[in-house]
């Protein structure tokens, strides 16, 4: 049997055929993609570099949905480390590291692909956008790298804005330039950041619950959840 065939015999669950759904947007890191390994091991090798010291192996902090600000006033915190108020030099030492990496270790989780195929396929009226605390050049490189970046209308990254989420304002300004509404998009993201964007931005948040998490996500409102993408396809 060919793809083709095979695509053609699955279907969408009900949640995007729902005749209020006229958009649908991602969140990147722990929704679509899984990119931990790169965003630590950037993370590690720039504090080494920069002469902070080693962050253990082990190590996993809370918000790795967050800016790359957060994430490294965090670990500064954990590992007890003094935190200057200026962070332009680690940071770009991170993007450099990062950067060279590759996006090497970051993977699609699985049936995304198939997933973001079937929805272009069933509903090619709809359209896709992708909203990340991603720095917008990293989003653009990892979704051309996987081979994703034609499934959205728009990208929009942390800087993309001027405001990073949890603010409401790169959600909204993302369905603007989908030409859509807020009330008619569905989110869908991982973590706390994404839940509470998602609500201030007055849109449904649909939960992927095998992603990063925090522990701030629990009890939050979401409009849907579930742990693998494959559950939100049909045969």
């Amino acid at each position: 049997m060919s793809t083709i065939e095979m695509r053609s015999e699955i279907g969408l669950s009900p949640l995007f055929l729902r005749e209020d759904v006229e958009g649908v947007v991602f969140d990147l890191d722990g929704t679509l993609i899984d990119s931990a390994a790169d965003i630590l091991g950037g993370i590690r090798e720039a504090f080494l570099t920069a002469g902070f010291g080693q962050v253990p192996d082990d190590y996993f902090p809370d918000n790795l949905h967050g800016t790359s600000d957060g994430i490294m006033r965090d670990i500064m915190r954990d590992m007890g480390w003094p935190v200057p108020d200026d962070l332009s030099e680690i940071k770009a030492v991170y993007y450099d590291v990062y950067a060279r990496r590759g996006h090497a270790s970051t993977r699609l989780y699985p049936d995304v692909q198939t997933l973001l195929q079937v929805c272009r396929d069933t509903l090619p009226e709809v359209p896709m956008a992708i909203c990340t605390n991603k720095v917008h050049r990293n989003a653009m490189a990892v979704t051309q790298i996987l081979g994703i970046t034609p499934y959205f209308s728009v990208i929009s990254g942390a800087d993309s804005w001027g405001q990073a989420k949890p603010s409401p304002v790169p959600l909204l300004e993302t369905i603007r330039e989908m030409g859509v509404s807020p009330e008619k998009c569905l989110y869908f993201g991982d973590t706390s950041v994404d839940a509470e964007c998602a609500e201030r931005a007055g849109v449904r948040f649909v939960l992927h619950e095998s992603g990063y998490g925090d522990p701030a996500l629990e009890g939050m409102s979401r409009f849907h959840a579930f742990r693998q993408w494959r559950e939100l396809l049909s045969t």
